[in-house]
């Protein structure tokens, strides 16, 4: 196939949007979703271009939806404290309104600092290598630290630690058992080392076995709860032949 020189070199310079690598792994981190990456990237490919009000319609004709959409996964963004809506008034008293996604990066620096402050002390512990396929160690104290919502403490790196060197837990069971406390409302390493003591105690080999258990127990209290007494409430006591129930 033969290249035209002409298209081929205005195709080079549409030229490139760079993104952050640390981004395209952690942006959910951050909380952000992929329709709002989406609308990010196409956001920052016109920013990049100098073109810092982003059209909505422009925007939902490369993503395939409608403008209403993108302002609203914009709108999110911006409740979320990820993006500022900047209204400026032009000398011909237009209002234009441009997107400074500095909170984002802020966001997304803060994050990193996270990860490579809780990455540190883990080296700084002489954890051994996982296997292969595994979840790593630092997958659990990274996991525990997002849902507490602050760095761990010195004594809780050593009672997880000891999760993993002492108890032997399964780290696929320790991520289970955080899952299991933030349903319940029990953010605390007391709670998470409770429940996984009960699963080694019932002697779990695998997740199945703790899903089994669930769907025991949900049946279980299927049944009590349908298993109702009916008792008549339009007796009159004081005119019951008690004798009966003698």
């Amino acid at each position: 196939m033969e290249i035209d020189q002409n298209n081929l070199m205005s195709f080079l310079k549409l030229g490139q949007t760079t993104l952050n690598n640390f981004l395209l792994q952690h942006y959910r981190e951050i909380g952000m979703n992929n329709d709002e990456l989406l609308v990010y990237i196409q956001t920052k490919m016109g920013a990049d271009h100098g073109d810092l009000e982003p059209s909505t319609e422009q925007i939902g004709q490369v993503l395939g939806w409608s403008a209403k959409k993108v302002f609203s996964h914009l709108e999110e963004m911006r409740k979320k404290g990820l993006v500022k809506f900047n209204s400026r008034h032009a000398n011909d008293g237009r209002v234009t309104t441009e997107l400074d996604f500095m909170p984002l990066y802020i966001a997304l620096f803060k994050n990193k600092v996270n990860h490579e402050s809780t990455n540190d002390r883990i080296d700084k512990q002489g954890l051994p290598p996982t296997e292969e396929g595994q979840i790593k160690r630092a997958d659990i104290y990274n996991l525990i630290e997002q849902e507490f919502g602050r760095p761990l403490s010195q004594i809780e790196m050593e009672t997880i630690k000891n999760w993993f060197d002492i108890d032997h837990f399964k780290p696929l069971f320790i991520k289970a058992a955080v899952q299991e406390a933030v349903l319940n409302g029990a953010l605390n390493l007391r709670y998470i080392e409770t429940i996984l003591v009960s699963w080694q105690k019932k002697n779990y080999h695998s997740l199945n076995d703790i899903a089994n258990e669930k769907n025991k127990h949900q049946q279980y209290k299927q049944l009590q709860s349908d298993e109702v007494i009916d008792i008549p409430l339009d007796i009159d006591i004081f005119n019951v032949d008690w004798d009966k129930f003698k």
